[in-house]
């Protein structure tokens, strides 16, 4: 395990509080706007968490998770960010296949994510592969906050940070067991979708 790491993944608040709770391990993945390349590549195995508000929306969160929403008078400084969770890729799945909607439906127990949000990562950039992400989460014991500079803005998954965030002590999301159990389950439903035979 590194000492400090200095790579972000841009996501939603919501999602990264899911996530350090053990409640997903997944993220869903074809590319945001301005992507290098054009598309979405795993550029790194390992990361810190950039949480992210401005396009979070609760009609695209199951019913259970839509009050975890950060009202907006509540939400942080958008000049700075802090980082207090780390992950590490375990599994990397890319789906490429004409129809998506029952691996999509597959997935559902798996993630906070309503259907109509689910559908939409799909037929966005449709000609491009899914990429199913499976992540090992650790919690820091001392979330560091820095400065958002303006590189960090855009519509991109990756960010440089222009410092190292020190990791200290952390703490799993899950145990091995439990999430050896749930990569397990995931993979037997995406092998149980049509779309994926």
């Amino acid at each position: 395990m590194p000492n400090a790491c200095q790579t972000a993944f841009k996501e939603w608040a919501v999602t990264i509080d899911a996530l350090a709770g053990g409640e997903q391990i997944l993220i869903l993945r074809k590319g945001g706007i301005h992507e290098r390349n054009l598309h979405f590549q795993i550029e790194h195995d390992r990361f810190l968490f950039f949480p992210g508000y401005l396009h979070q929306d609760a009609s695209l969160l199951k019913p259970d998770y839509q009050s975890r929403l950060t009202p907006i008078q509540d939400q942080p400084d958008p000049s700075g960010v802090t980082f207090g969770l780390y992950a590490e890729v375990t599994d990397a799945i890319e789906l490429d296949s004409p129809d998506l909607e029952d691996v999509v439906s597959a997935l559902g127990p798996f993630h906070i994510w309503a259907p109509g949000f689910a559908l939409k990562r799909v037929h966005w950039k449709p000609l491009h592969p899914l990429n199913v992400i499976l992540l090992r989460c650790y919690s820091i014991e001392k979330p560091v906050t820095m400065p958002v500079l303006p590189e960090y803005s855009g519509c991109t998954s990756w960010v440089d940070l222009e410092s190292e965030v020190p990791l200290g002590e952390i703490t799993p999301a899950l145990s091995d067991a439990e999430y050896e159990a749930r990569v397990s389950e995931i993979r037997g439903a995406l092998a149980s979708a049509p779309a994926t035979v």
